[in-house]
C-alpha cells in the first residue's frame, strides 16, 4: 500500500518537514523544496502554518500543503492531497467503513472547540496522535487500498485557455498546462466519459494540441465543456469538502463499496448473510418474518452480545435474491438494518469450530 513519505533524518515531520504521502511527493528521491515560514492560512482551520512548495517531478505541477500539520494528525490526512496516510483513499470513505469502531476522530463543530482542539493535537507528540491511524484494521479498506502510486494526481493542470479555444503559448510551444505541453491524460474524464476520454487523446495525438483546440465540432465541444465542468467550483470549498468527507469523490468510493457488499462471494456454498442489528433487540422471529419470502430459511442465530444476526439459506438463489432486495431497505421495528453476505467459513468441515456456510458456530451456554 501507498505510505506517508517519512521525513529525512534529523528533520521533524510537520516543521521541517511537510506531511505528505508517497504519491505527492513524487518518485524522484531528488527534489528542491521551498519552506515559507508562518505564510500560509489552513483552508480548514485558518491557522497560519508553514507551508512547503515543490515539483515531484520534471512533468508534473508544482505542489503545495494547505492545511496545518497539526489539522493534517488530526485526521491522519496528507498535508497536499488530503488523503489517508494509511490507505491512500479519500478519508471520507475511511471514517465511513470505520464507522462505530474507536477509530474515528469526532472532531468538534464549533469554531472555539477546534481551536482548543488543534492546540492539543500540536502539544501533543506526533507518535501519539498517529499511533491509532497505524493500526487501522478493516477488510473492506484493505480491499480498496491502492497498491501502488497514482502518480495522475500531480499531473499539470487544465489550460482553461485551450479549452475556450484561446490559448496563445500552445502555438508557441511554451504553455506548461495540459494538454499544450504535450501530456495527453485526462482522469477528469476516466470516471464519467471513458469514450469520449479516448477520442480526445487519439485526436490529440494524431493530430495535434492546436489542431484540436480549433476543432469546433459538436462532438469535441461537448468533450471540451464535460473537461469545463470539472474544473467548476470553489477551490477552498472543495478542500474543506474533501477533508469532511462529503465531496464527490468521496461518495464514488462509497458507492463502490456498497457494491462490494452486494456482490456474491467466489465460494458458491456460501448462503449465509450477515445482519447488523444496530443495538436494537432484534429477536429471531423479526428476522424470519422479513427473510422468509425470498426462499426457505434454514436457520436463523441471533447473537446479542455481538450485535448482529446470521440467516442462512437453503439455496445460493435464494439468498443472492434476499441481499439484492434487502439491503439498503430492511427495517425492522421501525430500525433500519444492514445486510451483507457473511464471511466464508476457515474451515470447510462442517464439525470444525468455523461452522457451514459461513455459519459462525453455536455460542457457548
Amino acid at each position: 500500500m501507498v505510505k506517508a513519505a517519512p521525513a529525512p533524518d534529523g528533520l521533524e515531520s510537520g516543521t521541517d518537514f511537510p506531511i505528505v504521502c508517497e504519491v505527492c511527493l513524487g518518485p524522484n528521491p531528488y527534489i528542491r523544496m521551498i519552506k515559507s515560514p508562518n505564510a500560509k492560512e489552513c483552508k480548514v482551520s485558518g491557522r497560519v502554518f508553514t507551508s512547503f512548495r515543490w515539483r515531484p517531478g520534471a512533468s508534473a505541477r508544482y505542489k503545495e500543503t494547505v492545511i496545518s500539520p497539526e489539522v493534517a494528525r488530526a485526521k491522519g490526512v496528507c498535508q497536499c492531497c488530503l488523503m489517508d496516510m494509511e490507505y491512500n483513499l479519500p478519508v471520507g470513505v475511511r471514517d465511513a467503513l470505520l464507522k462505530g469502531t474507536e477509530e474515528v476522530a469526532n472532531l468538534p463543530q464549533s469554531g472555539v472547540n477546534q481551536t482548543y482542539h488543534y492546540d492539543q493535537v500540536a502539544k501533543a507528540s506526533r507518535e501519539d496522535v498517529e499511533a491509532s491511524y497505524g493500526k487501522m484494521a478493516s477488510d473492506k479498506l484493505v480491499k480498496m487500498a491502492r497498491n501502488s502510486p497514482y502518480y495522475d494526481r500531480n499531473l499539470p493542470k487544465l489550460c482553461s485557455f485551450w479549452l475556450k479555444g484561446q490559448c496563445s503559448r500552445v502555438v508557441e510551444g511554451t504553455c506548461p498546462f495540459r494538454p499544450c505541453c504535450g501530456t495527453y491524460r485526462f482522469p477528469e474524464l476516466a470516471g464519467s466519459d471513458k469514450p469520449g476520454m479516448e477520442k480526445l487523446i487519439t485526436a490529440l495525438e494524431r493530430q495535434g494540441a492546436v489542431t484540436v483546440m480549433r476543432d469546433k465540432s459538436e462532438e469535441m465541444e461537448e468533450i471540451k465543456e464535460k473537461l469545463k465542468a470539472s474544473q467548476r467550483g470553489s477551490r477552498d470549498q472543495n478542500i474543506r469538502d474533501r477533508y469532511h468527507g462529503t465531496d464527490n469523490l468521496t461518495n464514488k468510493y462509497l458507492g463502490k463499496a456498497e457494491q462490494m457488499d452486494v456482490q456474491p462471494p467466489e465460494d458458491k456454498t456460501i448462503t449465509t448473510l450477515y445482519v447488523n442489528l444496530m443495538g436494537q433487540p432484534i429477536e429471531e422471529r423479526d428476522l424470519v418474518d422479513q427473510f422468509y419470502a425470498y426462499g426457505e430459511i434454514r436457520s436463523v442465530q441471533v447473537l446479542a452480545q455481538s450485535n448482529c444476526a446470521f440467516v442462512a439459506y437453503s439455496t445460493r438463489e435464494a439468498a443472492e435474491t434476499a441481499i439484492q432486495k434487502l439491503y439498503n431497505s430492511l427495517t425492522v421495528r421501525g430500525v433500519k438494518l444492514r445486510v451483507m453476505w457473511a464471511k466464508p467459513p476457515k474451515q470447510r468441515d462442517t464439525s470444525g469450530p468455523g461452522g457451514a456456510a459461513g455459519i459462525p458456530p453455536e455460542p457457548p451456554a
